[in-house]
């Protein structure tokens, strides 16, 4: 037996410390909630023994067609609506008249133009340990602010403006003072550095008088600039490229309610996990997806000229998305994602040959909204992603929490997102109290590397959020993970998040 496995063995007794700490402090947090009480007084003395506990979170009665009359909700019944940082124009989802707006000459079209500008201001201490030998414990305090300006011209034309002003997109380049670890000091990365920048709208709407009739084919979706691309949940690609892309919703399809195709080029701004590198790539991409009576079907290609020396690749996703009505109304999701370097395979995730395969099985217990999820899956070959921001976590990152990065500084994923020959899993439960302002998630994860040139995995950990008010939401989060042939790894991290 391996002194992992030996490891393995002794997880048991860390189990209960690492989820009584979560579920204390969720009852912590509900003290003198009526919902919490409810749970227990719906529980009836011939119920199953597991109803005293499941599910964990707020028990939500089935709702039933009312017999009484239920009268319209009027603006004294709908809570305020939170502003926004800055709102020149119509308000946003403010009620009253609309502006009149005014013709463009040529173009057809009237603008109705307002401007919104809101924030997410993230601040977090937190301390991280990964377990690899010789790196120290990172203590720090971490900030990030996304700005955004939004010029909003018609109901589908805008233009976007995003700025991170305290950070520089890299883990090492965050506003933050660090109290242990390599770096005891604090960093200023004050800038200005334009992070999103887009123009989009559609065809049809942007120059009505193409067709004043409004019987040709001319209603294209369009995005010009720096914007942020997501496809296969960010497995196939996901970041932040300059870049100009097309869409053609509705197009008629045998079988379908909506067949949509999108085809788009980037020529910057393409992270491939190699900032040595540079991003000098074109990406060239072809997305599709399909919705049918039981499933959305997704089809996505990209192929990426590497200017660079070697580099070329080419990388292909498909997946199905459905409800299994007659399995307690699972919710699945089913991914297969391959990478094909054209030239030769480059190491560190850059570029590899490899194909993952992810599965998602979800569940609402009944008489809940909680959220029980079991996520499976197996890499063949070394499996990369056409592009990703340096601070996202790897094509694993959406399998769970453990598996994400928090996105704010040196704290990174607690098991490592990356693929080379594994196999592994998240399997959590999500639970929600207080109208959803308050969830817990208590996940293990683990992954097995069937090459013998990785470490194996094994984690804990929760992640706890409030929100207070309209504006704040508190998050406390901790893990442990046993490694292979290295220290355990365990963090946590108290984040105040601001969004105006």
């Amino acid at each position: 037996m391996s002194k992992f496995h030996r490891r393995v063995e002794k997880l048991a007794g860390k189990i209960a410390n690492l989820i009584v700490l979560p579920l204390v402090i969720a009852l912590v947090f509900s003290v003198g909630a009526p919902d919490m009480a409810c749970a227990v007084d719906g529980v009836k003395e011939d119920d199953p023994f597991y109803r005293k506990f499941w599910p964990l979170g707020h028990r939500v009665p089935v709702e039933t067609l009312k017999k009484e009359y239920v009268p319209f909700k009027s603006l004294g019944d709908i809570p305020r609506r939170p502003e926004l940082f800055l709102e020149i124009g119509d308000p946003f989802l403010d009620t009253g008249k609309l502006d009149a707006g005014f013709e463009v000459p040529v173009l057809g079209a009237v603008w109705q133009p307002r401007m919104w500008s809101y924030f997410i201001y993230r601040t977090a201490l937190q301390s991280f340990d990964n377990g690899n030998e010789g790196r120290l414990r990172d203590t720090e305090w971490a900030n990030r602010l996304d700005l955004f300006a939004n010029l909003q011209l018609t109901g589908t034309e805008k233009i976007l403006l995003g700025l991170r002003p305290v950070d520089n997109n890299r883990p090492d380049r965050f506003t933050r003072y660090t109290f242990d670890g390599a770096d005891k000091d604090f960093k200023n990365e004050l800038g200005l550095d334009i992070e999103t920048l887009f123009f989009e709208g559609d065809i049809g709407s942007l120059i009505p008088n193409l067709d004043k009739a409004g019987i040709r084919p001319v209603d294209f979706g369009f995005a010009v600039g720096r914007q942020p691309i997501t496809f296969q949940e960010g497995i196939l690609i996901n970041d932040t490229v300059d870049s100009v892309g097309f869409i053609r919703n509705n197009i008629p399809l045998t079988g379908t309610s909506n067949f949509k195709v999108s085809g788009m080029y980037a020529w910057d701004r393409l992270d491939r996990n190699d900032r040595s590198r540079g991003a000098d790539t074109n990406m060239y991409a072809l997305f599709s997806a399909a919705d049918l009576s039981t499933s959305t079907l997704n089809l996505d290609m990209i192929y990426v000229n590497d200017n660079s020396d070697n580099g070329d690749a080419f990388y292909i996703g498909a997946s199905s998305i459905q409800r299994l009505k007659s399995f307690f109304g699972m919710s699945t999701a089913f991914r297969i994602n391959s990478s094909i370097s054209i030239d030769e395979e480059i190491p560190n995730n850059v570029v590899g040959d490899g194909t993952l395969l992810t599965a998602e099985f979800s569940i609402t217990p009944s008489e809940s909204e909680d959220i029980a999820y079991f996520n499976p899956f197996v890499s063949v070959g070394n499996f990369t992603q056409a592009g990703r921001e340096p601070i996202l976590g790897g094509p694993l990152a959406n399998t769970g929490i453990l598996f994400a990065s928090p996105n704010l500084s040196t704290y990174g994923a607690e098991i490592s997102p990356f693929v080379d020959d594994d196999v592994g899993f998240a399997l959590g439960y999500q639970a929600f109290w207080d109208n959803r302002r308050r969830n817990l998630v208590l996940e293990m994860a683990g992954r097995h590397d069937f090459s013998g040139d990785g470490i194996d995995q094994l984690g804990l950990g929760f992640q706890l959020q409030q929100a207070v008010g309209q504006h704040v939401q508190l998050q406390l989060e901790g893990f442990h993970t046993l490694n292979e042939r290295q220290d355990d790894a365990f963090g946590g991290r108290f984040e105040i998040l601001f969004v105006y």
